[in-house]
């Protein structure tokens, strides 16, 4: 008696609910706490049946469940979080489910389930505070880069503006060095030839004038852009079903091997999903059979039944007419009996016929469009049983492909708000869960301005050099955007995206590298190791045409070439025909 009482105290006295099923399915204990939690009374549930208090209520499925499924697998201890609805207010539940043994002649014998819950709203409550916090420090930081790449963007418009006015003064200046040398050679002729003489192609050099001899050199043109270094290709894992984060077995930025366990996703509710696309498509199965028989089943058969009672019923009142009219006419029944007689042949008459019309119609239900539309419910039937079945046999989910889990918002370049996936977190069908990067190479994404995209081209040289540790990786330009990116406030010019890969990367600097670090490209527009380069003041207009003097190296007489020319530096022309390496140019 007193172990029953301190028994007793000590359930009362405890924090969390606590509640005892017997095998019978009656509630056999209730303490206080679990009046307090539930927000029912231990008088209106002990000694009740768990399903006439707990299972009419629909909207605590959850919470039902659990306590069925630990029901149903005897060996093992269940734990789960699921919502408690009271009143209007919607807890979250930790249900802990076990079984309570006794030993009897050496043999174990499960005499009730004990079920022990415990309030944990209050511990989310802080949980999702914490959550919120952390998400507005990253929009913070987001802000914080956004306003570092607007001042990166504000340098580039600059720097392009730079360039303009470069591009302007090495046009003046071309233009001031042409018209000096046009106003020298129109001067040098007045003054030394001699008049009414013609002047020619070829002749002695003047002592005064250079020569330039032509050899090889490099040319080279570039556009600095910087970015942040990401994998070469991203692969999103998509969530199966609808369901909650049930286990998680990696931590993000973590390198993970193809094939290897990431998270386990809980699978109760696809499992009731499950059983009922089960019993649907069982249903439409037996359906879809009753049909294909249907001439031989139940309702054909009750059909011709009542054919055949009708038509037997028909016959016996029309031999009643045909004697109750035999003995009328021979005046031994009164003609009521006769006219009763003649009635009942016709309702019956009347009945075999409808008889024969509902079997008609019965059988008609096996045809036509009703067999048509039970064939297409068993096709959805099976459809969405075999969904579920593959949600289910993916419920655990595994890296598709080598590489590293990315968080959100390094998993795209554009903007992402994803979640992070945690336990108990809850994902839709569909939704992303998380991304693995292939880091087998890098790449980069830069936007370029609209003056300077138009210089570059798929597959060109670029070469990439990362802030911190100043390596220096080959790369190359895999995809120029031909629609223009949302530009910042203010700024006026178009900005178009250019995306660089860097498909291997050196051994030495591979563990060196991490993704998100800040890097310098410098795409490389033109990179010509062997041009042939004059001075600006060497190549000379004769109307629409450029011209140089080549000096004959044996004799030191010059003639004037006609030349093609190519880019032109601050300083220099690049001739692309009518020159050779080794040929002396003489102005």
């Amino acid at each position: 008696m007193t172990t029953d009482i301190i028994f007793r105290n000590i359930l009362e006295s405890m924090g969390d609910g606590v509640m005892a099923i017997g095998l019978d399915g009656k509630i056999l204990t209730f303490n206080a706490a679990a009046e307090e939690i539930l927000g029912l009374q231990s008088q209106d549930v002990v000694q009740k049946s768990f399903g006439e208090i707990f299972l009419v209520r629909e909207e605590n499925d959850p919470f039902n469940q659990t306590i069925l499924n630990a029901i149903y697998d005897a060996d093992t201890i269940h734990n789960k979080i699921v919502p408690w609805q009271r009143g209007e207010t919607i807890l979250s539940l930790e249900v802990t489910t076990t079984f309570l043994s006794t030993q009897e002649d050496g043999v174990k014998k499960n005499v009730a389930v004990v079920v022990v819950f415990t309030d944990k709203t209050e511990v989310e409550r802080l949980q999702e505070s914490e959550e919120r916090l952390t998400a507005e420090l990253k929009e913070k930081h987001r802000e914080l880069q956004k306003s570092y790449l607007e001042m990166e963007e504000t340098n580039d418009s600059l720097n392009a503006a730079l360039r303009k006015v470069q591009m302007i003064r090495v046009a003046a200046t071309v233009f001031v060095i042409i018209l000096f040398l046009s106003v020298g050679l129109f001067t040098w002729k007045q003054t030394h030839l001699s008049p009414g003489k013609t002047p020619t192609a070829a002749g002695p050099r003047s002592e005064a004038a250079r020569v330039y001899t032509v050899q090889p050199r490099t040319l080279t043109d570039s556009i600095a852009l910087k970015g942040v270094l990401k994998p070469i290709r991203v692969v999103n894992i998509t969530s199966p079903a609808s369901g909650m984060v049930k286990e998680k077995l990696f931590e993000y930025g973590q390198a993970v091997a193809k094939g290897q366990l990431l998270l386990k996703l809980d699978r109760s509710e696809t499992e009731v999903k499950y059983r009922e696309a089960k019993t649907a498509y069982i249903e439409a199965l037996e359906k879809v059979k009753e049909l294909d028989n249907w001439e031989n089943g139940n309702e054909m058969a009750k059909a011709r039944q009542s054919v055949t009672r009708s038509k037997l019923s028909l016959d016996g009142y029309q031999k009643t007419l045909q004697e109750t009219e035999r003995l009328f006419k021979k005046e031994i029944v009164p003609a009521t009996e006769y006219a009763s007689a003649k009635q009942q042949f016709t309702t019956a008459k009347m009945d075999y016929e409808a008889s024969l019309r509902d079997m008609e119609v019965v059988k008609k239900q096996g045809e036509g469009e009703n067999r048509v539309i039970a064939e297409l419910k068993l096709l959805n039937a099976r459809q969405k049983l075999q969904d579920l079945e593959l949600q289910l046999s993916h419920s655990d989910i595994v890296a598709p492909v080598s590489g590293t889990v990315l968080l959100p918002d390094l998993a795209s370049d554009k903007e992402q708000k994803g979640k992070i996936a945690e336990r108990g977190v809850t994902f839709s069908q569909g939704e992303i869960l998380l991304s693995i990067g292939n880091t087998e190479g890098l790449s980069m994404t830069a936007g370029v301005d609209e003056l300077e995209v138009l210089k570059i081209r798929k597959d060109q040289d670029v070469k990439v050099t990362v802030d911190a540790f100043g390596e220096t990786l080959e790369g190359r330009v895999a995809h120029i955007s031909s629609q223009a990116v949302k530009g910042s406030e203010g700024k006026k010019t178009a900005t178009f995206e250019v995306s660089v890969v860097m498909d291997s990367l050196p051994d030495a600097i591979k563990d060196k590298l991490r993704l998100g670090m800040s890097a310098n490209m410098e795409i490389m527009l033109v990179n010509k190791p062997d041009a042939l380069m004059l001075p600006i003041e060497a190549v000379i207009m004769e109307g629409p045409d450029r011209v140089v003097r080549v000096r004959d190296k044996k004799t030191g007489s010059t003639k004037t070439v006609k030349v093609e020319t190519g880019i032109t530096t601050l300083d220099a022309v690049e001739i692309t025909g009518g020159l050779k390496a080794g040929d002396e140019v003489a102005y």
